[in-house]
C-alpha cells in the first residue's frame, strides 16, 4: 500500500471525505459525516465519525 492509498478501495466512493472536497457540500451530510469525530484519515487529515469515510482510517 502507498502513502495515498486507499485501505477499502472497492467501497471508495462518494463519500469519502477527500473525495466530498471536491464537491459541493451538503449541510445535513457534513453534520452526518463530522460531527463527534472517532476516526482521522491518515492521507488527507480529515476527521470523520465513521471510519468508513476515509480512505486510512485509525481512531483518534
Amino acid at each position: 500500500m502507498t502513502e495515498w492509498s486507499c485501505e477499502n478501495p472497492e467501497e471508495h466512493c462518494d463519500l469519502h471525505a477527500c473525495q466530498l472536497s471536491y464537491k459541493e457540500r451538503n449541510p445535513q451530510l457534513d453534520k452526518e459525516l463530522f460531527d463527534d469525530p472517532r476516526f482521522v484519515c491518515l492521507n488527507c487529515g480529515a476527521k470523520v465519525h465513521d471510519g468508513k469515510n476515509v480512505c486510512r482510517p485509525r481512531p483518534l
